[in-house]
């Protein structure tokens, strides 16, 4: 059969209009709610989110074609041609559709990231069109053995139901068997964990594998084994590498990324900052000036790295920061990053009510704009940090101090505001 007469034939030739304006009309405020700026792997990302809406239907359309096959007895007219041979280019259109729709989606995605420095994630792509490839084939089996109607109702529920569900069921990790969890990739300074991703597209070959071998004339008992040993390693192959994965699966990014420049403070910032980079390091600077100024000890690195070690401190990962976002950065770097160890635990943290004022009082002690850390950090709490820049530099230090410390362990309590001294303001 001539191509043209495959595509104009095709049940995916008249739905791709139909799926794209899905795509495009319905999906492209969640597809975009969550896009991080300027980054590629958070461009494609996101894009994934479409994954199970657009699956079902290559599967309603692998369904309708394999439904064709057997009322056309396909099978009995090329007797010299095996069953994947005949299905492989009625479902070439299908998978075409498949990738039409995620291409929508990744056009509204990329559009609202503006990406500008390194490469896209391929790999997502690849995938995806795994992922399609093993629905199309189901729906293709399925066709094949049922009606039309039946057919492609039940592929369209069964494979909406098997993408959409597991995300919202225990354990978490199954959700990446069936799409990768990729959808909520990435913040600035994370990388997708690619163990998610390699979940599914496993699951997916062991699928495309099974369908193969269902469509090969073999014995029926060796069809019958292969197709379940084919099942069994995909939905273990994947289990393996999905289980014990967080609902987000994400890595933190390569610290060889980040581009620094500057000494005393030497500051470090992701290529995506590229356009904000003079704003970033000015503001980082004299963040760090104003600090060390009011007796503060402030490492000489500066850095989005999430976790730097002990020499550096992490400022923040914003992907279109502000100045005062910048100064309150810098100055809530010289906290812990979460609760120690004690309270997590089940021990009793008395020290948990100390970071909301000792951030503010650090944000403003940086220049921060005070509204900006209030709708940070609450109202009630820059009070309180305003209220402690009235006193002296030697009470404020004690006061900072003695609530770092309250942030430490879990004897600590947190210090009261001190006395104002008339005469002194803050530093």
């Amino acid at each position: 059969m001539l191509w043209r007469t495959v595509a104009r034939s095709s049940s995916a030739t008249w739905l791709a209009p139909l799926l794209a304006a899905f795509v495009a009309v319905l999906l492209s405020d969640d597809l975009t709610a969550s896009v991080t700026p300027g980054y590629w792997p958070s461009a494609v990302g996101a894009a994934t989110f479409a994954l199970p809406f657009v699956a079902p239907a290559c599967a309603a359309a692998g369904a309708w074609e394999g439904a064709r096959f057997t009322r056309g007895n396909v099978a009995g007219w090329a007797p010299a041609r095996s069953g994947l041979a005949i299905a492989l280019p009625l479902l070439l259109p299908v998978i075409v559709l498949g990738a039409l729709g995620m291409a929508v989606a990744a056009a509204l995605t990329i559009s609202t990231a503006h990406p500008q420095t390194g490469l896209p994630p391929v790999g997502m792509a690849f995938v995806w069109l795994v992922v399609l490839t093993a629905h199309a084939l189901a729906g293709f089996l399925l066709g094949k053995r049922l009606p039309l109607v039946v057919a492609v109702s039940l592929a369209l529920v069964l494979s909406f139901v098997l993408t959409a569900y597991p995300a919202a069921v225990e354990p978490v990790w199954l959700r990446h068997m069936v799409t990768g969890g990729m959808t909520s990739c990435c913040s600035l300074g994370q990388s997708p964990d690619w163990q998610a991703a390699a979940s599914a597209a496993v699951l997916a070959c062991g699928v495309v594998a099974a369908a193969a071998v269902a469509l090969t004339a073999w014995a029926v008992r060796l069809r019958r084994a292969l197709i379940g040993a084919a099942l069994a390693a995909g939905l273990v192959g994947s289990g393996l590498l999905a289980h014990g994965l967080p609902a987000d699966p994400a890595v933190a990014r390569a610290a060889e990324q980040l581009r620094c420049a500057g000494d005393h403070p030497r500051v470090c910032l992701w290529p995506e900052l590229s356009g904000s980079t003079g704003m970033v390091r000015q503001n980082a600077a004299g963040a760090w000036r104003r600090l060390q100024h009011a007796g503060l000890a402030v490492p000489d690195t500066l850095t989005m790295e999430d976790h730097p070690g002990k020499r550096a401190a992490f400022i923040g990962s914003w992907p279109e920061p502000t100045p005062s976002m910048v100064r309150a950065g810098v100055g809530a770097s010289l906290l812990p990053s979460g609760p120690p160890a004690c309270a997590q635990s089940g021990s009793s943290f008395p020290g948990a009510d100390a970071y909301g004022p000792a951030a503010a009082w650090l944000s403003l002690a940086a220049g921060a704009a005070s509204e900006d850390v209030a709708s940070h950090y609450g109202a009630k709490e820059t009070a309180v940090a305003a209220a402690v820049g009235h006193a002296g530099g030697a009470e404020q230090l004690r006061w900072f101090r003695q609530n770092s410390k309250a942030l430490r362990d879990c004897t600590t309590h947190p210090a009261p505001v001190p006395a104002h001294r008339s005469g002194e303001t803050a530093r």
